[in-house]
């Protein structure tokens, strides 16, 4: 059981901070000379990572059944829709 509790731990720990890296990805500024290669890169790992924290906290949300896990879940896939979002809008 304490391996199931460190897999879990684990995931929820990747969802997260996957989920809050992403966000924070979308505020960075990039130099006008660096923008060529900066800005197409940031935004593949932004993507990258919201795909992570958003698949991961959905998977989350959708097989538990307990509010605490719905709600781990659900925080997991706000941050990765408003990283997309912010993507997207640029």
């Amino acid at each position: 059981m304490k391996s199931l509790a460190l897999l879990v731990s684990l995931l929820m720990m990747t969802m997260l901070i996957a989920g809050v890296i992403a966000v924070l990805l979308t505020f960075r500024k990039t130099r006008a000379i660096s923008n060529v290669t900066a800005q197409p890169l940031q935004r593949i790992v932004t993507l990258a990572l919201a795909g992570i924290s958003f698949l991961i906290g959905l998977q989350i949300f959708t097989q538990v059944n307990s509010l605490g896990g719905r709600i781990f879940g659900g925080i997991g896939i706000v941050f990765a829709l408003v990283a997309i979002y912010r993507v997207f809008k640029k």
